[in-house]
C-alpha cells in the first residue's frame, strides 16, 4: 500500500428500511475494508442525505467492525449503485449529484448504460457483435404482436427496457390449436405465473395492461434450456483493474428451476461452473471453443460500449447458448452482482469482483483525468 494515495469515494446507494438505512450493506462493507487498505476513504450515502448550503455530508463506513455513522467531506469519485425505477427517487438522485457537483468537481467512476433498447443498437452497429443479438424491436402493441408471432414461428419473448432480475417478462406462444395464447413469465414481484386465453384477442387485451404504457422490447424467443430443462445463461463479469485496463473477472452459469422462463438468482436460481456445466450440455471439443467465444466477445464489448456511452468500470454480460450451440448477447449491465461466484466457490474471483472497483479508483484519483 502506498501510504501517499489517498481519496474519497462516496458510494451512491438507495435508502432502505432495514436495521440500515441503505441498501447493499455487505457489499458496501467489503468495499469500505479493501478502500481502507488502499489508505482511501470509502463511505456510503443516499441522495436524501445531500443538502444544499452545508459543507460535506452525513455517511456510513465500516470500522473496527461495525458501521459508524459520521461528517464527510464531499466525494472525489462517486461509484453509483443506486437501484430504483420509481420517478421520483431518480429525480432525487439526480438532485443529490447536481448539488454535489456544485459543493466540488467529482468524477463518476462509471457513467452506467443507458435503457436495453439503446445498448441493443449500440451493439448491433457492430459487424464482429451483431450476429449474436438477438432479433428485437420496441413492443408497439397488439398489431405488431400479432405480426411478430405469424413470422416466427408463432412465439415471442417480451421484456421491459429498464427491468431488471426478470422481472415482468413474457414468453408468448400461439396455442396449438392456432386461436388462442399461452402466456408464462414473472411478475413485478418475481413470481411466476401462466396463462391461457382461447381467443387471441384477449390475450393481447392483457398483454396491453399487463405492459401498462410502459417501454417493452420485443424479442425473438430463444430456447435456452439445459438438457434438464433448466433455463440458462452464462453471466461473464468484466471491470476495469488497477492499471484502467478491461479484464475477465469471472464467469459462472445460471441456472433457473426446471421449466422457469428466466435464470436469475432473484428468482430462484442457482449457480454453477461454466466449463463443467456447458460440457454436460455440449460436449467438451464444443464447450472449450464456446468458452474462447464467450471471452472473445467479452472482450469486445466494454470498449465498443464505452465508445457510445462514456467511461465504465465494470460490466455484467449475459450469454445464451442454445441446443445447435449456438451463442447470443442477451443483456449488458453496467450495475452488476457478483453473488455467483460465491455459490460455485470460486473464492478468486469473488475477491477480484469487489478489490477491482476500488483499484480502478485509486488508478483514476492518481491520472486525475478531467471530463
Amino acid at each position: 500500500m502506498n501510504s501517499l494515495i489517498q481519496g474519497t469515494i462516496g458510494i451512491l446507494v438507495a435508502e432502505s428500511h432495514g436495521s440500515l438505512p441503505f441498501t447493499e450493506p455487505d457489499f458496501c462493507r467489503k468495499l469500505c475494508i479493501i478502500g481502507r487498505r488502499q489508505n482511501m476513504t470509502i463511505y456510503v450515502f443516499c441522495p436524501t442525505w445531500v443538502h444544499a448550503g452545508r459543507i460535506g455530508l452525513p455517511g456510513y463506513t465500516y470500522e473496527k467492525g461495525e458501521w459508524t455513522k459520521k461528517w464527510f467531506p464531499s466525494p472525489d469519485i462517486i461509484y453509483d449503485r443506486f437501484f430504483s425505477r420509481d420517478s421520483r427517487q431518480q429525480r432525487r438522485k439526480q438532485r443529490c449529484l447536481f448539488l454535489l457537483s456544485e459543493k466540488r468537481p467529482f468524477v463518476y467512476l462509471t457513467r452506467g448504460l443507458a435503457g436495453k433498447w439503446a445498448v441493443h443498437q449500440a451493439l448491433s452497429k457492430s459487424n464482429d457483435i451483431a450476429p449474436y443479438l438477438p432479433e428485437t424491436a420496441k413492443y408497439e402493441g397488439a398489431t405488431q404482436l400479432s405480426d411478430w408471432l405469424s413470422s416466427h414461428g408463432g412465439e415471442a419473448f417480451l421484456k421491459p427496457q429498464n427491468g431488471t432480475h426478470g422481472k415482468r417478462t413474457l414468453h408468448v406462444k400461439v396455442s396449438s390449436a392456432g386461436e388462442g395464447l399461452l402466456i408464462r413469465g414473472r411478475s413485478g414481484t418475481n413470481t411466476v405465473f401462466r396463462r391461457i386465453f382461447p381467443c387471441r384477442a384477449d390475450g393481447y387485451e392483457w398483454i396491453d395492461k399487463f405492459t401498462q404504457n410502459k417501454n417493452f422490447l420485443l424479442q425473438q424467443y430463444l430456447k435456452l434450456n439445459s438438457s434438464q430443462e433448466e433455463p440458462f445463461d452464462i453471466r461473464v463479469l468484466m471491470q476495469k483493474n488497477q492499471k484502467g485496463v478491461w479484464s475477465l473477472t469471472g464467469m459462472a452459469v445460471r441456472a433457473g428451476r426446471r421449466n422457469s422462463l428466466t435464470s436469475n438468482l432473484h428468482g430462484g436460481g442457482t449457480a454453477h461452473e461454466a466449463l463443467p456445466f456447458l460440457i454436460r450440455e455440449q460436449g467438451k471439443s464444443v464447450s472449450n471453443e464456446l468458452i474462447i467465444l464467450l471471452t472473445k466477445l467479452s472482450q469486445w464489448i466494454p470498449g465498443y460500449l464505452e465508445s457510445h456511452f462514456g467511461r465504465l468500470a465494470e460490466l455484467g454480460i449475459d450469454f445464451g447458448v442454445d441446443r445447435e450451440g449456438k451463442v447470443w448477447i442477451l443483456e449488458v449491465n453496467s450495475k452488476p452482482g457478483r453473488s455467483s461466484f460465491l455459490q460455485i466457490g470460486d473464492m478468486k474471483s469473488a475477491r477480484k469482483s469487489i478489490e477491482n472497483p476500488i483499484h480502478y479508483a485509486r488508478y483514476l484519483l492518481l491520472s486525475k483525468p478531467r471530463e
